[in-house]
């Protein structure tokens, strides 16, 4: 493997964790402990993962920083995990939201890391605003003035946009120098609401709103129920799609909590949370059998 730190970018991913509590080894965990950590052998692979996630923030703060850093302060700082549903990494129209967080509404944070630029912003926001209506970006606070100056060119939709910043000591939400985002409706768009659906999902919202299914031949089955969602006011279509999104990543309160904070994210965005228990006796054992 190239002897470079960007080997530490992807240690905190769900194929470092499967491939670890399946064969007890990964190559790029390996490479990054030889690498980066002091006598590995006397600490456990929880302290290492400790350890890493230290040095990662003391670097360039990639994009799971970010959002690990935001699941926390969340989940963990503002909501309850019980009644809140958080998802990565959803599609929206031809981008990729980061982050989105569900409880009475949805709401998107767009995450721009120390190791990104602004620019697709526009495009990025302009797809979100379809679906979701409050969006927000969460930058370093050293970007903060730039993003500003970035998101008042863009008129209305920008001036909606939450801004907020994660400051060098991991601080969110700074009140002095952030701002909340404003609903912004006109964006709004049935096709892309429908398309974050599941077929289970938007059977459900038509079943409950129409009283029966499109009685169609397979092939024009999923455009008959888009139809149907179509005729929905786009504000009841919008809430009934946050209620089926928030039914998705469940997991209880204990669970969550009982998760080392440094891998949270990558816990609660994958289906490790089902591997909790081995997890656990995994991060107490010390490195490579070491006492």
């Amino acid at each position: 493997m190239a002897d470079n730190s960007r080997a530490i970018n992807r240690v905190f991913t769900q194929k470092v964790l499967c491939d670890l509590l399946s064969n007890n080894s990964n190559e790029v965990f390996e490479y990054v402990v030889e690498r980066y950590i002091d006598d590995p052998q006397s600490k456990t692979h929880g302290q290492i993962f400790s350890e890493i996630y230290i040095r990662l923030g003391q670097e360039k703060r990639n994009e799971y920083y970010y959002m690990n850093t935001l699941l926390n302060k969340l989940l963990v700082g503002i909501h309850n995990v019980n009644t809140t549903t958080a998802l990565s990494q959803v599609n929206i129209g031809s981008h990729i939201a980061d982050f989105v967080m569900l409880n009475g509404e949805g709401k998107v944070y767009e995450i721009k890391s120390d190791l990104d630029n602004f620019d697709r912003l526009y495009d990025q926001l302009s797809d979100y605003f379809t679906v979701f209506s409050k969006v927000s970006v969460l930058a370093s606070v050293n970007e903060l003035d730039k993003l500003k100056g970035v998101l008042s060119d863009f008129g209305d939709m920008g001036e909606a946009v939450g801004v907020y910043a994660l400051s060098e000591n991991d601080k969110i939400f700074s009140p002095m120098r952030s701002r909340a985002p404003v609903q912004f409706d006109e964006k709004l768009n049935h096709i892309n609401m429908f398309k974050l659906l599941r077929k289970k999902e938007y059977e459900q919202i038509i079943s409950k709103n129409f009283g029966t299914l499109p009685d169609v031949k397979p092939v024009f089955y999923f455009k008959a129920c888009l139809e149907q969602f179509k005729r929905m006011h786009i504000l009841e279509a919008q809430k009934c799609v946050i209620e089926e999104l928030k039914n998705r990543n469940k997991i209880s309160k204990i669970d969550f909590e009982n998760i080392q904070d440094e891998l949270k994210a990558v816990i609660y965005f994958s289906k490790l949370s089902r591997k909790l228990w081995a997890l656990e006796e995994f991060l107490k054992i010390n490195y490579k059998g070491g006492d």
